[in-house]
């Protein structure tokens, strides 16, 4: 039996909504590993990572299937459209949590790398993605454009622990390894928190037909990708 062209938005709706879940426990636990120097939670987080391209996949052959099948046209299209780059996002959000956790299974320092900043910025990006997949569910393009502008907030912490750290390299040299482990992993939460603000833009764009600055953006998350 052919499902409804509804029943097929909804169910992509929710699986969306599971995937973001899912890379919001994988961001939490990448940073409490990493702080605490928990090895087997890293690992954890390494293998789970797996899940979230899966997902991913089976998200796009859905929405690929059902444009196939019933051919929507304008906000039936965006919607169709934006789920699909929504869960590239999101594989890219897990995949930025995985990254903090290889920094550490790599590192040859052992013990905790307690820093407030970086679970400040952890808890920042949260909830700027809960908020993003707010707006999207409950189509608000108001809360969208909130959560593209929240990630000049992100920035902001981002160079307030990178300055805080190079002080603490210039102060001893001896803090060069642990700053420089700290401020990787603020990095891809900085980078994450473009991605998520990409995802407020892409939800304006459903919603209304307008854009906001995705291409601007996409040049950036592009760019420090090859970094």
């Amino acid at each position: 039996m052919i499902k409804k062209f509804d029943e097929i938005l909804k169910e992509i709706e929710e699986d969306l909504m599971k995937m973001a879940d899912l890379c919001i426990e994988q961001t939490e636990n990448a940073v409490k590993a990493f702080t605490n120097g928990d090895i087997e939670l890293a690992k954890q987080v390494r293998k789970k990572d797996n899940e979230i391209d899966l997902m991913e996949i089976e998200i796009e052959d859905k929405c690929v299937k059902a444009i196939a099948l019933y051919h929507p046209v304008s906000g039936d299209l965006r919607e169709l459209m934006t789920a699909i780059k929504i869960s590239s996002k999101l594989e890219k959000v897990g995949d930025n949590a995985s990254k903090i956790c290889r920094i550490l299974l790599k590192s040859n320092m052992k013990g905790e790398r307690k820093n407030e900043l970086l679970v400040v910025m952890k808890d920042y990006l949260v909830n700027m993605l809960r908020n993003a997949m707010i707006s999207f569910k409950n189509r608000d393009d108001k809360l969208a454009r909130e959560v593209y502008e929240m990630d000049k907030r992100l920035d902001d912490l981002y160079e307030q622990l990178y300055r805080s750290m190079i002080s603490k390299i210039l102060e001893d040299p001896k803090n060069l390894t642990l700053a420089t482990e700290i401020i990787f992993p603020a990095k891809y939460l900085e980078r994450s928190g473009n991605i998520v603000a990409s995802i407020g833009d892409r939800v304006v764009y459903m919603i209304t037909g307008e854009r906001i600055k995705e291409e601007e953006l996409e040049e950036k998350i592009c760019n420090e990708d090859k970094q």
